[in-house]
């Protein structure tokens, strides 16, 4: 069972290493070759800026190496927990050594903990975001529920990060390269056609489409589909004032798919959420917290 590091990341696991082999902070620092320390491979950033590289390595060399890295032992060899950049810029300084703090870590927390570090430096992009939620729910068998609470997140917000990884990839190639916005990649995942996805991500592009007219365009894309005739300015009337389209738009953006209010009555009426696979339902039933055998 791995120790609770909920929402405090490297911190706790600090914390709890320090009672039992930690006698006082000098003591817990060592020297470690720096071609024996390997890189994580539950680091979800896959881009570094190296500009930011240099201008670390610049400072090492001025000042040298204030905050050790933060790595285990595994088969003989340490792997880095904490300290990506650190390590890349003391590498390009062609430093044979560096300071080093060797604590215990199971898988699950060194996961746990390069994603809470990343998510507090904002360092990671949307696609590297999701990929780590993805490895928590699918490695350790974190519901999202949990894993919402470990990154202090609503489970919303992690199901929807999760949500871009259905992208077809020539749209998360856009979104990797910020071509496009998360805004306009929920729009799009409305859109379950890999073509039709791509096409309509390149019109965006091409005529760089707010992310409300993208919404227009792919309602009218999927209102022809359906053989309807209505744009989204029709698809709902407002009642007594009520702004039945904008709280449509706006549920349609949370949710990654359309949804349509009908008023009935003088004061009721009906919420419709589309779904066009079993996947599609479950994920739709695990942002409301339910568990269902489909």
């Amino acid at each position: 069972m791995a120790r609770q590091v909920i929402g405090t990341g490297l911190n706790a696991l600090l914390q709890q290493n320090k009672p039992s082999n930690i006698a006082a902070d000098d003591k817990r620092i060592i020297l470690a070759r720096v071609a024996e320390i390997h890189s994580s491979p539950f680091q979800p950033r896959r881009i570094f800026n190296q500009e930011q590289i240099d201008e670390l390595a610049a400072s090492i060399r001025e000042r040298g190496l204030v905050q050790p890295l933060v790595v285990r032992r595994v088969n003989g060899h340490f792997e880095l927990i904490a300290g990506e950049r650190r390590l890349r810029a003391v590498a390009s300084l062609g430093h044979k050594e560096v300071k080093v703090v060797v604590l215990e870590a199971t898988d699950q927390e060194v996961a746990e903990i390069t994603l809470i570090e990343n998510l507090q430096r904002e360092d990671l992009s949307p696609l590297e975001e999701a990929e780590q939620y993805r490895l928590l729910k699918t490695r350790f068998h974190m519901k999202q529920e949990v894993i919402a609470q470990h990154v202090g997140k609503s489970r919303a917000v992690v199901a929807n990060t999760m949500r871009l990884l259905d992208l077809c990839p020539a749209v998360r190639e856009l979104l990797e390269a910020e071509k496009i916005t998360v805004g306009h990649a929920k729009v799009l995942l409305q859109l379950h056609d890999d073509n039709q996805q791509k096409e309509a991500a390149d019109r965006v592009v091409q005529r760089s489409l707010t992310v409300r007219q993208t919404e227009k365009y792919v309602h009218n894309l999927l209102a022809e589909e359906q053989g309807e005739e209505e744009s989204i300015q029709t698809v709902t009337q407002a009642e007594e004032g009520v702004p039945y389209e904008e709280i449509c738009r706006e549920l349609s953006g949370n949710l990654s798919t359309r949804v349509r209010i009908t008023p009935k009555g003088k004061r009721g009426g009906v919420i419709e959420i589309a779904f066009a696979r079993q996947t599609e339902l479950k994920r739709l039933l695990e942002i409301f917290g339910i568990t269902a055998r489909l």
